[in-house]
């Protein structure tokens, strides 16, 4: 008997295969982790075929490693140790809207442009990430921490998961919430947020896989109108970012550089449907980062259901004031501003930016404001020792929690199909990360090498994860070989 021969047996022929050209395609995603092919694949449409698989699998100390939808950038699906590829794509339930508690129930195949179509629907959308795919699992891009484009508040960008449906590793059916007492997550008080749940975010499918998501949602803003500020230099921006987040202004709130917006503004390039994708050669892309600002500070102002023209209206005198005591005008966008708009609902148009290259590696992680100029000076000192091109660095910068902390994304651009460069941009993005780490970055989304670096700081921290991981994983069945297991 076969590991192929078990699993068809208990999710039927058709849902398993070792072809091994299907196998090829899970071994693999667009970043600098080693490639690995699983020896299986199990694709699951229900919950109990998850706990059969993993119930399984615990009996022949088989690996498993969860998949949704396989639009990973930094090595989280692939299986270090062979085994099980768990293909969730099936379950992809919108299994309720609730238009009186705001929420959703999601399961894992659920795409976010369609839960935000869905949404839409109903008046109400999903809080999303600047740079989620279309076609990427709603679920699994909460679940590993994408920042949302509002997390610039904290209640409407930060705590977005609520109640939680999972298979812990032993093959248990658990839930957080008021999912734990039975029934569907909800009371005449709302939707209870268990903050349990964040044990199994960020933590790559280890510690146990999710197969529904109570998520928080919004209305649809009524009226909404965007403001931009140009900059020639980082430094300039600093003290009205500072003066927009004390003073709450707006609700969506960040910078990009001049490359990542000619990149959303390049109508020569489309979103590819893969990552990494083939170069397209651009001479528009060319002439519009040249002519646009350096830096560009967005602010968004959102119109609720009642008086939407008021909030606009004081936000925007808010905001003229603070440009007139900075001595910043504000820019005309002309046309920019009703793409963005839209880029704020359905925010993947940025990922056209893999089209400059085939491949983009970001170095991603938090830090405070004053320190962000100290991480410029590092990129620009490590870029010049590898003979990379300051300008063809796309960076993204978004406030977390009013101003608080920031999350920061400074992308590496490479052909795919030019090993030279590949490791060129490797050696090159691994220093960068480190220097960073060094500097005092915080990498909360710690895959791949970061993982390593990060963890290897942190001994009493990751001496507890790995008894946590051994409570609730006794066979180490769940993606070994990831985080610091």
């Amino acid at each position: 008997m076969t590991i192929t021969t078990d699993l068809s047996s208990i999710l039927g022929s058709e849902n398993v295969t070792d072809a091994e050209e299907v196998l090829k395609q899970y071994s693999r995603d667009q970043s600098f982790v080693q490639p690995r092919s699983p020896d299986v694949i199990a694709r699951v449409s229900t919950p109990e075929q998850v706990q059969k698989v993993v119930r399984y699998a615990n009996t022949t100390n088989t690996p498993i490693v969860p998949f949704s939808s396989g639009l990973n950038m930094h090595g989280a699906t692939i299986p270090k140790e062979g085994g099980i590829v768990l293909d969730l794509s099936g379950m992809n339930s919108i299994i309720s809207i609730d238009t009186d508690n705001w929420n959703a129930i999601i399961e894992p195949g659920v795409t976010v442009s369609w839960l935000q179509d869905e949404l839409a629907k109903h008046q109400l959308r999903a809080m999303l990430p600047f740079g989620v795919h279309p076609k990427r699992s709603a679920l699994t891009s909460l679940l590993e921490r994408d920042p949302s484009l509002a997390s610039a508040s904290f209640e409407y960008g930060n705590e977005l998961i609520m109640d939680t449906e999972l298979v812990l590793p032993t093959g248990e059916l658990f839930r957080t919430g008021l999912w734990s007492a039975g029934g569907i997550p909800g009371s005449p008080m709302g939707p209870g947020r268990a903050m349990l749940n964040r044990m199994w975010t960020g933590a790559q499918g280890t510690l146990g896989i999710l197969t529904k998501m109570n998520l928080k949602v919004e209305y649809l803003p009524r009226k909404r109108k965007i403001f931009m500020l140009p900059f020639d230099s980082f430094p300039e921006a600093m003290e009205p970012l500072r003066m927009i987040q004390r003073k709450e202004i707006g609700h969506e709130c960040f910078i990009v550089n001049n490359f990542n917006l000619a990149s959303m503004l390049c109508s020569e390039w489309s979103v590819p449907e893969e990552l990494p994708c083939t170069k397209i050669e651009s001479r528009e892309f060319e002439t519009l980062r040249e002519k646009l600002p350096e830096w560009m500070l967005m602010v968004c102002s959102n119109g609720g259901p009642r008086l939407p023209e008021e909030k606009i209206a004081y936000e925007e005198e808010a905001l003229q004031e603070i440009c007139s005591m900075t001595h910043t005008q504000l820019y005309d966008g002309g046309q920019m501003d009703e793409l963005m708009l839209q880029n704020l609902l359905r925010p993947w148009d940025i990922l056209k930016k893999f089209n400059y290259r085939g491949s983009v590696h970001d170095v991603s992680f938090k830090t405070t404001l004053k320190k962000i100029p100290g991480y410029q000076k590092v990129v620009q000192e490590i870029t010049n020792k590898y003979h990379y091109p300051l300008r063809d660095i796309g960076v993204y910068i978004l406030p977390v929690e009013r101003g608080r902390a920031y999350h920061i994304e400074a992308d590496f651009h490479c052909d795919p199909d030019n090993p030279e460069e590949v490791e060129q941009i490797r050696a090159m993005w691994l220093e960068v990360s480190e220097q960073f780490l060094d500097e005092g970055a915080f990498f909360d989304r710690p895959y791949g090498a970061w993982s390593d670096m990060m963890y290897s700081r942190a001994g009493t921290y990751t001496q507890k994860l790995k008894e946590i991981k051994k409570e609730l994983d006794p066979n180490n069945i769940l993606n070994p070989g990831h985080l610091c297991f």
